[in-house]
Formats: C-alpha cells, structure tokens, sequence
C-alpha cells in the first residue's frame, strides 16, 4: 500500500527527469504503480487516500475475527491468504461489506500497523499448456496439508482444462492405485461424463516407466485406461508446468480452503469441502477465464463430454458382479466360454466382473482380484486357461522351482523355497502356480522381504501363508512385524512340534491376514 512517503519520493523522482523503470527498482514497487502516482496531483492523491481509507474501515466490525485468524494459523504456516480469510467470513456471515480486495486492503493495514505479522514465501513461475478444447482433458494431481500435529490431509485434485470445473477429495492415508482410479471416477460423475484424455505426473501410482514416449502403466491403472477408453498425457520429470492448472488448483485448495479453517481430524473436512466446491471454487468469477466455472460446464463442456462407463472399480462393483461356482478343473463358466482360476479355487465360488474387453475375476471373501482374462474374438466355447494357474504339463518339480528361484533375487526367498518344496512335496504343483502368481504381482519389494523373513522365521512356508503375511503387512504396515512374530512363533512352534492334533478345517478366505493366521492356531 503506498502511502505519502512513497507518493512524495514518486513526485522527487519525476522531477529529477529519472525513468520510471529506475523509480520502480529505488522504491521497491510496480511500474504500474509509479505510473498512477506519477500523474497524480497532491489535491488527488489525498482524495484517493480518503477513498481507501473509507474502504478498508468497512471490515472494522470483523476486526477481532480477521486477527484470530491470521495469528491462529500464521503460527505454524507459511501464509495465510486473503481469498481464504474472505471466504471464512463469508461463509459465516453470508454478505460481506466489501469484496476481497477491500479486505486485502484492511488486511495490509493490519500488517503496516503492526497488529499483525507476515513472512511472504517465494513464488514459482508457471508455463501453461495450450489451451485445450472441451471435453478434452483433465489435468490430476495430489498433495498432502498437516491439519493438526501429525494429522495430514492428503489432497486428490481434478480439474478440466476447458471449463476450469474442479473436484477436490481428502483421505487420511497416502494413496493406493485403486483409490487413485476411484477418485478418478468420481470426478467423472461430479463433472457429468468423462474427457478424453488425462494428464498426469510420472507417479508411481499410476505409471510404472516411461521413455522415449513409449508409456508403461500399473496393472490396475492400464485397465481402467482401457475401460473408460482414456488417453493420458504424461508430464515430463522436469516439465511440471505443462499441467499448471491443477498445480494451481492444489495450491488454492491450500491457500483459500485450508489455510484460515482448522481440522482435528479428515472427517471434519468432508462437509466444508463440499460446500467450498461449490461456492467458491467452481461457483464464483475464475481469474484465468473472467467465467464462472460451474456455468461453463455446464453450458459448454457437459454436453460434448462422453458418458461415464459402469466401471468394475466402482466401490459398489463386486455387488453387482454374478458368483460362479468353478468345478473340479478349476474352470469357471460365464458368458459361453470357459475360463481358469487359481487351483486353490477348485469346486469353490468366485465373483465374476464383465467388461467391454475383460473379465475379472475376485475372491468372494477377501474380495481381492484373483485372475484377469481377455475376452477372445470369435466363436464361443473357447477354454481360456492363464499359464500362472497352471503347472505345464511333463514339467519336473525342479524346472518349476528353478525358475521360481530366478524371479527373485534374495536370500529370504532361496530359503522359503526349499522349505516350502520339503513342507508341501505332495502339493507342489499347486504350491508352485500360487507362488507364480505372487511373484507377478510384487509392487513393493522391500514390504515382500518383509513377509519372506516372517515365514520363514516362524516356519510357515505355505503359498497361502506367505499370500497372507504379505497382504497383512501392505494393509497394518511393516510397523506390525516384531510384536507379532514375537506373539506367533510360540504358538506356530507348538503346532509343529506338538504331535497329533484335531485338524479344524477353514475356509481359506478366513486367513484374511496374519492376525487371523495366529488367532486361527489357537482355536
């Protein structure tokens, strides 16, 4: 804010004939400022001042609340924005006095007076894309904002290209691919239909490597891409910018929604954001466009969007999906063909999912994807049989077991082979395609170590334990290790070594994870 000091340096400096541009740099001010002070009278510059004083004294009566906000939060944030503190207010109190530059002015006013203290943080310069047209794109991005000691909020954020429509989402954990693809859908329904293309990072998430252009998705991403028939614009590792509107749109959901409001918990978050969706977000003037948001998306971008496809990674999916019951070969029949599951599935139930091109098939109990089959072209009747059901046939138990040794590289993993080929010498065919099928399916190497050291450690070398001790460390965290190989290996000690025992029979989808696999010993 410029006050008379800096307007009578202004006029010194007009006439000593300097640059404009020179005057800028000396008095630390736009050019565009000493532009408008330059051709002011006296007579004018007090009647300006006058007009924003009488302006700024409009917010006086909220002046108590402005203060709490800024000294609340400015303690352990970098900035508390005007915008943010503006929509507070006015989500409060419904009609505010004045507009937000109204109140940045008082809220300078606070600052120059020493009411208050700031610390400005650096900015970041952007390079926008081109702009897209609509229905085209929608740009996904993340971030994460501490709400309360170590509470965080970690933020999914969407935005169309075209029409600058937002969503935004909250979690209270990090994200997982399949919670990715389902905000994602959520998004498609909170925007009424689904763009073309999506833009995003290089994120492990979602995108296993990319070169030279030739991208290689996740599993559970490349299915959903070909579901909802999406095309995807992967942003370069040092070219950030060229998805800069919703870089943007997290910063502002930091800025304007968070920074002014304070959380215990995420669940305290979901209501507001909604309602800031709305009102402010997408309900109120975008700078960028000089539109509404809302207004445009609907009149615009809406009607050439594409509707949105029943998706097999809906929440609700597997209520929709039929039960098949797999017979003693462990095929399953659907759609007049017939297809394979995993041998430990023979004579039992699955759920089975159709797409346009795939079929999924999930373990009623665990509700975890066991098998993923194309549809095949042509007639029907065909046998679709995945070779990781299966054992080929006339191999030997040491060709099988030598290249499951090569799949992974590590001591834990030598060990657990050779105990498990001694523990299940009858069963090795079906121990061997369970295991196959793990190994396709590592995601984290480390946590797999992890659940290998467990088995191992404790002597449970079966497929299924080891299926399960992996599960059980990705869902609780590794963090669960210790106390609980401490409390299994007695227990698993004394069924090894305790002699004959009545053996309960359970079905396989009760060892839902290691915790259950102890509880079930002591029964």
């Amino acid at each position: 804010m410029v006050n008379l000091s800096v307007y009578e340096q202004v006029q010194k400096c007009k006439s000593h004939d300097e640059p404009k541009s020179t005057v800028a740099g000396k008095l630390g001010i736009s050019r565009a400022t000493v532009r408008k002070y330059w051709k002011m009278s006296r007579a004018e510059f007090d009647r300006y001042q006058e007009t924003r004083a009488r302006r700024t004294r409009c917010f006086e009566a909220h002046r108590q609340e402005i203060v709490e906000l800024l000294e609340r939060n400015a303690a352990d944030r970098q900035q508390v924005y005007v915008s943010s503190i503006y929509d507070v207010l006015e989500e409060r109190h419904g009609s505010l006095p004045g507009g937000v530059r109204s109140l940045g002015n008082y809220v300078a006013m606070l600052y120059d007076s020493g009411a208050v203290s700031q610390e400005q943080p650096g900015g970041r310069v952007r390079r926008p894309m081109e702009e897209q047209p609509a229905g085209r794109q929608c740009q996904v991005d993340f971030g994460e904002y501490r709400i309360s000691g170590r509470e965080k909020a970690y933020i999914y954020a969407a935005i169309l290209a075209r029409s600058r429509a937002r969503y935004v989402a909250v979690q209270d954990h990090p994200f997982h691919s399949l919670e990715v693809i389902r905000h994602t859908l959520a998004a498609f329904e909170y925007f009424g239909g689904r763009v073309e293309q999506l833009a995003i990072d290089q994120d492990r998430l979602m995108t296993v490597s990319e070169n030279s252009g030739e991208i290689v998705h996740t599993a559970l991403f490349e299915q959903f891409l070909r579901e909802q028939e999406l095309d995807v614009w992967l942003c370069g590792r040092h070219d950030p910018q060229s998805k800069g509107k919703v870089e943007n749109l997290v910063k502002f959901v930091k800025t304007s929604f968070f920074s002014a409001r304070t959380f215990n918990c995420v669940d305290e978050i979901h209501e507001p954001l909604r309602r800031w969706l709305a009102r402010r977000a997408n309900g109120k003037v975008c700078a960028a466009t000089a539109r509404i948001p809302a207004v445009v998306l609907e009149q615009e971008e809406r009607p050439v969007m594409r509707a949105l496809r029943s998706s097999i990674f809906a929440a609700d999916a597997l209520d929709r999906g039929e039960r098949r019951q797999a017979d003693h070969k462990a095929m399953i029949s659907f759609a007049a063909n017939r297809y394979s599951v995993p041998a430990e599935y023979e004579n039992r139930a699955v759920i089975v999912l159709a797409a346009d091109t795939h079929v999924y098939l999930h373990d009623p109990h665990t509700r975890e994807r066991i098998a993923c089959h194309r549809i095949p072209a042509g007639k029907k009747g065909q046998n679709i049989v995945l070779a990781q059901h299966r054992v080929a046939h006339g191999q030997k138990a040491d060709e099988v077991f030598a290249d499951l040794a090569e799949r992974f590289d590590s001591p834990g993993w030598q060990a657990f082979l050779a105990g498990n080929r001694r523990a299940y010498a009858r069963y090795w065919k079906e121990q061997a395609a369970t295991l196959r099928r793990i190994t396709d399916n590592i995601e984290e190497p480390a946590v797999f170590e992890q659940a290998l050291a467990f088995c191992v450690e404790s002597g449970s070398l079966g497929a299924g334990d080891l299926k399960h001790a992996l599960r059980h460390l990705t869902e609780a965290g590794a963090n669960t290790l210790p106390p609980l190989l401490e409390h299994a290996k007695p227990i698993l000690a004394g069924r090894r070594t305790g002699g004959a025992q009545k053996v309960s029979k359970r079905h396989l989808g009760y060892y839902s994870s290691l915790l259950s696999l102890v509880a079930g010993v002591l029964v």
